[in-house]
C-alpha cells in the first residue's frame, strides 16, 4: 500500500505555508488588547503560548491539506490474483451401474474408489477444476471453478442411477472439450473414469476426441475394476469388451497427445493421478493488479475541520478578545 500524487506540481505552493504564518503573525500595534478571564491566569506560562498560536496553526494546517489536495493524493493497493491462462481440468466420471461392482481394494466400489481419488486429485491442484458426469448420457456437472469447496461437494453428491444407463464415452469427451473449449486456460486437460466400452449409438469416441484435439484437450482415459475372467458369467465375450475399451480409451489418448491408465485396485487409481498431476503441472503464475483510491475529499473534509476547530477556539474563553 502507497500514496501516489497525480498533479505533484502543485506541492510547490507548500512553501507559501510558512510565509503566511509570517504574515499574519502578532505585531505591536499602538491599540490595546483585552483579555477574556480565563486568558488573564494563563498569560506568561508556556500554556498560554501554545494557546495563542493554536488557531494559526490549525488554520496553516487546513491550508496544506487544501495544497496537498490539489494534487490529487491516491492510495494504491495490490494484490495478487491467478492468471486465466493457467491450466483448466475435467474430471468426467462414469456412473452406469456397473460403478456398483466391488472388486476393488478395501471392499470399495468402484464409484467410491474414483470419487476418493477425484477428491484427493483436486485437493492437490490449484486449478479451475470442472466436472461432468456420464452414463448413457453425458451430464456437465460442475463448470470450471477454482472454488474447491464447490467440487469436493459435486463429487460426494455423485451417484449411480443419475442417469440412463449405458456408456457414453463420446458424450463425456464432448461434454468435457465443449467446458474446456470455452475457457481461457492455456494448458486443457480431460481425465476420464470409466469401467466399460462405448455402447451407444451416435458421435463416436474417435471423432469426439479429434474434435477435442482441435481445440487443445489432452484426454487422459483411465479404466478401472478387474476384468472378468474368461468363462465367467458373461462367458468369452468379457476380455472382448475389456480389450475393445481399452482400445477406444488407447485411440483417445493417442489422437489428443494423453495417455491412457488402468488401474485394477485402489493404489493404482491413487497412483494413476499421481502420474497425471506430476505430467500436468499446476499452474501457480499469478498477476499483480493495483487499485487507485483517491482521497483528496477527505483532505477538503479534514481542512474544513481544521478551521472549525480554529473558530471554535478563538471563540472561547481561552481567546484573546480584541
Amino acid at each position: 500500500m502507497s500514496v501516489q500524487l497525480a498533479r505533484p506540481e502543485w506541492l510547490v505552493l507548500l512553501a507559501l505555508v510558512p510565509l503566511w504564518l509570517w504574515w499574519i503573525r502578532p505585531r505591536r500595534t499602538s491599540g490595546m488588547l483585552f483579555a477574556s478571564a480565563g486568558s488573564v491566569r494563563l498569560r506568561g506560562s508556556r500554556l498560554w503560548a501554545v494557546v495563542d498560536a493554536l488557531p494559526r496553526g490549525l488554520r496553516a494546517a487546513a491550508l496544506a491539506c487544501l495544497i496537498v489536495a490539489l494534487a490529487h493524493p491516491r492510495l494504491i493497493t495490490a494484490h495478487e490474483e491467478p492468471v486465466e491462462g493457467g491450466t483448466g481440468i475435467v474430471v468426467a466420471v462414469d456412473l452406469s451401474t456397473s460403478m456398483w461392482a466391488d472388486d476393488m481394494e478395501g471392499s470399495a466400489t468402484r464409484l467410491e474408489a474414483a470419487k476418493a481419488a477425484a477428491r484427493g486429485f483436486v485437493a492437490g491442484r490449484d486449478d479451475a477444476i470442472g466436472l461432468v458426469t456420464f452414463a448413457g448420457e453425458a451430464l456437465t456437472r460442475l463448470p470450471l471453478t477454482r472454488d474447491h469447496y464447490l467440487v469436493d461437494h459435486a463429487i460426494d453428491g455423485m451417484e449411480v442411477g443419475l442417469l440412463i444407463d449405458g456408456t457414453d464415452i463420446a458424450g463425456a469427451i464432448a461434454a468435457g472439450s465443449a467446458l474446456l473449449d470455452a475457457a481461457p486456460h492455456d494448458s486443457k486437460v480431460l481425465v476420464l473414469v470409466t469401467d466399460g466400452a462405448h455402447n451407444r449409438d451416435g458421435l463416436v469416441p474417435a471423432m469426439a476426441a479429434r474434435a477435442a484435439a482441435a481445440v487443445g484437450v489432452r484426454i487422459y482415459p483411465v479404466s478401472i475394476g478387474r476384468p472378468e475372467p474368461a468363462g465367467g458369467t458373461e462367458g468369452a465375450s468379457a476380455p472382448t469388451r475389456r480389450q475393445r475399451m481399452e482400445t477406444v480409451l488407447t485411440q483417445a489418448a493417442r489422437i489428443t497427445g494423453g495417455r491412457y491408465f488402468s488401474a485394477a485396485d485402489v493404489v493404482a487409481l491413487d497412483s494413476i493421478y499421481a502420474e497425471i498431476d506430476r505430467l500436468e503441472t499446476t499452474s501457480r503464475e499469478t498477476r499483480l493488479t493495483t487499485a487507485l483510491v483517491p482521497f483528496r475529499f477527505l483532505l477538503v473534509a479534514g481542512a474544513l475541520a481544521l478551521v472549525l476547530a480554529a473558530v471554535g477556539l478563538r471563540a472561547s474563553r481561552w481567546a484573546v478578545l480584541p
